[in-house]
């Protein structure tokens, strides 16, 4: 079986790139209303808190307009979903073999 290279792109073929400028936000602990968010290290924002469910975790695209820092102070719940989202963005170190 004999296997062709791609078609070379056409002079007309467009390429279309989408850029987001997204603030830089310092990690921790912000609220917007009744919801509370944290903002990992890496960037990534997971909302934590809303009204009715005392934990959650789910990775959401931005904060809010008019979101605010937040002093959790000593919420345990709070500090464990922080410590989550922050391993989900680590990656994870290389496995080696035991010989």
């Amino acid at each position: 079986m004999r296997i062709l290279p791609p078609p070379p792109l056409q002079s007309d073929d467009d390429l279309e790139c989408v850029v987001f400028d997204l603030p830089a936000r310092k990690a921790g602990f912000y609220s917007h209303g009744f919801r509370t968010f944290y903002v990992a290290s890496d960037g990534a924002v997971y909302l934590v808190r809303t009204p009715g469910q005392r934990a959650t975790l789910q990775q959401v695209d931005d904060l809010p307009d008019g979101s605010h820092a937040d002093d959790v102070g000593g919420d345990r719940v709070l500090h464990h979903l922080a410590a989550a989202a922050e391993a989900v963005g680590c990656r994870p170190a290389p496995r080696v073999a035991a010989s």
